[in-house]
């Protein structure tokens, strides 16, 4: 039992300086983080990103939110997660660093996918505006799908970094897609022929004529 306990207590004594160098990390790691964030954020202000968003009518499309405090958080948690990893690294304990590791990565990837999905919604949104401002008769039909479309790819693409099966939905978006232009081609056909009805009757009645 004595054994024991001075075995434990060689590997905590052992283990202590690397468990307070990790924490001296991880309090580094954040201060680094929301630093990252404060000058990007006040960056992205300054060069107008946000008016010019607001003005595009885009923020609508992630939540009303500052387009500098979404991409700060970004940073700031990306930076975070990446200390966190190498914290658990000078910890040097094999276990614990594979499930931290696999959760670490997976964050990582999530904050990837969750880039890509925010860059979609946000082309989707200006896509769907660009449409609207047009003269067309089916503009919020098709500015409503063109929008959908392009945050179902992002999703997708977001799906496919995090590492899970995205073939499903890959499928099912060429089977809306093909529906989509197999209506809009509908819609726009019987649009052309009913414009066209007046004029089609004038041709054939001067046709009757010449015979």
């Amino acid at each position: 039992m004595v054994d024991l306990v001075l075995t434990v207590t060689e590997i905590v004594n052992q283990a202590a300086p690397s468990v307070v160098l990790a924490i001296v990390l991880l309090v580094i790691g954040y201060i680094i983080g929301w630093l990252a964030k404060f000058v990007i954020v006040n960056v992205v202000r300054i060069i107008g990103v946000d008016d010019w968003f607001e003005h595009q009518h885009l923020l609508a499309a992630v939540g009303n939110k500052d387009l500098s405090e979404i991409i700060g958080s970004i940073v700031k948690w990306y930076i975070f997660f990446i200390f966190l990893k190498q914290a658990f690294e000078i910890i040097n304990l094999a276990t614990l660093n594979e499930f931290v590791g696999f959760w670490i990565n997976l964050a990582l990837a999530l904050i990837a996918a969750i880039v890509v999905v925010i860059i979609g919604l946000i082309i989707g949104r200006y896509a769907r505006n660009a449409i609207d401002a047009s003269k067309s008769s089916l503009k919020k039909f098709v500015g409503l799908a063109v929008e959908l479309m392009i945050v179902y790819v992002a999703f997708v693409m977001g799906i496919r970094l995090i590492g899970l099966p995205a073939q499903l939905l890959e499928w099912t978006f060429l089977i809306a897609f093909g529906g989509v232009v197999l209506a809009a081609s509908l819609v726009v056909g019987l649009g052309f022929g009913l414009a066209l009805k007046d004029d089609a009757k004038q041709i054939v009645k001067e046709l009757r004529k010449k015979k």
